[in-house]
């Protein structure tokens, strides 16, 4: 009986020694949830730089953690981009190598191991910090320790070679990695290594990983995060990630059952079966094979083949599910499914597709994006409105920024311009929301999407007093609470804000929200219009500011800056506060944008408008010779001609289709009227 109890007791510790001997893998995911912040306010400070060669003094972790399976109680964190739970060391390890090499640290995690440094930089009046700094979010028995490194630099040409990175431990379990912003050229290593140096795992690349992540994109749901999991891991796991599915649906239509599955095995994903039901029906099943989904992180977007349609308005639940990954035993069945919701309707209408850009007259890359967003809306004549806030970034920013515009930056989680957002959603099809990469593609899809609502917008000016009124028109009753009827204010065109990115005219620029960038609660019943006013006056006097910074930025309630009224119209829109989609949209100007101030005297006419091949233009004054200057809707002189009232014929067979600006000059007075030429 004592042998059998040894022997008992003997396995209890070998099983004991083994689960505490097990070491880590992991997955390669990407983006980070707003509870953590790569700029971090009132954090622990571990390290302020500058600081180089340099390792912290032991900062205490705020819950029990283990780290192969050991408890430990506190770390200390090198500028060259580790942390150690080895209380015995006293230097930092600047020269990275291989984690198996014994010049690598014990007990220690690397999130970005190199020879690198502390070093605030500054930019004009504003120094950015670099440190290492630690916090703690969440709440027990799940809070989230943080260890951040911000501005961290490597070599001779700092300034050009930075990273932001971050270890986080999560209470009870594991940790991660997350590369967030960086650019340049460095070769590091990334991993764990146990108190003994016998059991390390890499990230691929080591020691000569270059900087993932954002790579100079500050966007969160960019940046690379390397989840590490303690034990051995299974050779099959499959995840039901996300749904894409429709906010609603016209009655009778085929409805595809969309989204995104995560295969976490250590095998790559060739096959598994895809299932769905609605409202406890039937399944549907679909076996995938013939994939290559990468393991640990790789990810699928699937559509089953068998669309959803339903003949009768309602809320319909959905379940997806997932099983069989490789034809074999899921790893963990816990997180193979997910819940939707289908919403039928009897009608939508057609939408027209809000964009909103954030651009600046001081943004290099803002002149390219204006010119590639106003050329994808130029092929869409009709079907959009626009709506420009010039921000007030880089260097000293535009001088047209206003408080809104900041308002409206910060709603939409924005971090560099031209950051474009089309109906509300910066997740518009491209890998970022740089407007440069937007494409009559990405238009097409959000222009597919039907809305539940119809606008009529209209605007009426007295000197600087504006109203702007209409009605909301639903298919169906809401009770969404976070509905929101914005209205933008804004000048087609401006000239006075040029600064030093080789634009010359700025079109929709926003200069006022009405009431305020917050809108105004709205709440709808079937059928029944809800009538909108709201009237605004203009105070003040206008004034140009020096720039777009705090000091000198417009006060809108004592000032304005719009340079000609003539010029001003209203977007108003439907936005959804809980997701930021913007159901439907609105103008008081032809085709939402581009309205121009017409001098009345000069009797401006163009016919026909819109275009094919040629136009006349007709006018009236005390000459009757006049010119014509043509730009079209990035400010570029795309013809000149001259003209008289007797013979003002322009042959327009070289404009391609799109929008256009036609100046008249005579006798010292100037007429504006837009054109359209349509093939």
């Amino acid at each position: 009986m004592k042998k059998q109890l040894l022997l008992v007791a003997i396995a209890m510790l070998t099983l004991c020694g083994g689960a505490y001997s097990q070491g880590y893998y992991y997955f390669k995911l990407m983006g980070t949830t707003s509870e953590y912040s790569m700029n971090q306010t009132g954090a622990t400070t571990v390290t302020a730089g500058p600081s180089s060669n340099n390792l912290s003094a032991a900062t205490t972790l705020p819950f029990a953690w283990n780290f192969f399976g050991t408890a430990v109680t506190q770390f200390k964190a090198s500028t060259s981009g580790y942390i150690t739970f080895d209380a015995t060391q006293t230097a930092s390890v600047n020269a990275n190598t291989a984690l198996s090499a014994s010049t690598a640290p014990t007990n220690s995690i690397f999130a970005f191991w190199d020879d690198t440094k502390l070093e605030p930089i500054t930019q004009g009046t504003t120094t950015f910090k670099s440190d290492i700094t630690t916090w703690t979010y969440g709440t027990a028995p799940k809070r989230v320790c943080v260890i951040q490194w911000r501005l961290v630099q490597a070599g001779a040409t700092a300034a050009t070679n930075v990273t932001y990175y971050a270890i986080r431990l999560y209470e009870g379990g594991d940790f991660d990695i997350v590369h967030n912003y960086g650019f340049g050229t460095f070769s590091a290593s990334a991993g764990v290594k146990n108190a003994d140096g016998t059991a390390v795992k890499e990230v691929t690349g080591t020691p000569a990983m270059n900087f993932g992540g954002a790579n100079g994109s500050y966007d969160a749901t960019k940046s690379d995060v390397y989840k590490f999991m303690s034990g051995t891991q299974t050779p099959n796991e499959i995840q039901m990630t996300s749904l894409d599915l429709p906010s609603f649906a016209q009655k009778n239509t085929n409805i595809q059952i969309k989204g995104k599955i995560t295969s976490y095995g250590a095998t790559n994903l060739s096959s598994f079966k895809l299932y769905y039901s609605v409202n406890g029906g039937p399944t549907a099943t679909m076996q995938l094979s013939g994939l290559n989904v990468a393991n640990s992180g790789g990810t699928y977007d699937f559509i089953h083949n068998a669309p959803y349609s339903n003949s009768t308005p309602g809320n319909y639940p959905i379940k997806v599910w997932v099983s069989d990954p490789n034809a074999g035993v899921d790893g963990d069945t816990s997180n193979n499914s997910a819940i939707g919701s289908l919403v039928i309707v009897n009608a939508t209408v057609p939408r027209k597709v809000l964009h909103e850009i954030f651009t600046s007259s001081t943004c290099p890359p803002c002149n390219p994006g204006n010119i590639k967003l106003d050329d994808v809306l130029a092929q869409k004549v009709g079907s959009w409105n626009t709506i420009k806030y010039q921000a007030n970034f880089p260097g000293t920013g535009d001088p047209y920024y206003t408080s809104e515009v900041g308002t409206r930056f910060t709603y939409y989680g924005a971090s560099f311009a031209p950051w474009l957002v089309v109906d509300g959603s910066s997740k518009w099809g491209a890998t970022s929301a740089n407007s440069n990469s937007y494409t009559t593609g990405f238009f097409d899809a959000k222009a597919a999407v039907p809305s539940l609502a119809g606008i009529t917008a209209n605007l009426v000016r007295v000197g600087n007093k504006v109203t702007v009124s209409g009605s909301v028109t639903p298919v169906q009753s809401f009770t969404n609470s976070n509905l929101k009827l914005r209205i933008a204010v804004v000048e087609s065109r401006t000239t006075k804000n040029i600064k030093n990115n080789g634009e010359t005219e700025f079109f929709n620029v926003m200069k006022k929200m009405l009431p305020t960038a917050a809108g105004t609660a709205v709440s709808f019943t079937a059928g029944t219009a809800v009538a909108y006013t709201q009237t605004y006056t203009f105070p003040g006097s206008y004034r140009l500011p020096n720039d777009g910074q705090a000091a000198s930025i417009i006060n809108l309630s004592t000032e304005h800056s719009v340079e000609e009224f003539g010029n001003v119209f209203a977007i108003v829109f439907l936005e959804d506060d809980n997701d930021k989609t913007v159901w439907q949209s609105a103008s008081t100007a032809p085709d939402g944008a581009l309205a121009v101030n017409e001098v009345s005297e000069l009797g401006l006419n163009l016919f026909p408008n819109p275009a094919k091949n040629s136009f006349e233009v007709t006018f009236n004054g005390s000459s009757s010779n006049g010119s014509v200057r043509i730009v079209d809707m990035n400010g570029r002189e795309v013809l000149t001609q001259n003209v008289n009232s007797l013979n003002g014929v322009i042959n327009c067979d070289n404009l391609i289709n799109g929008l256009y600006f036609v100046e008249l000059n005579v006798d010292g007075k100037s007429a504006v009227k837009k054109l359209n030429v349509i093939r």
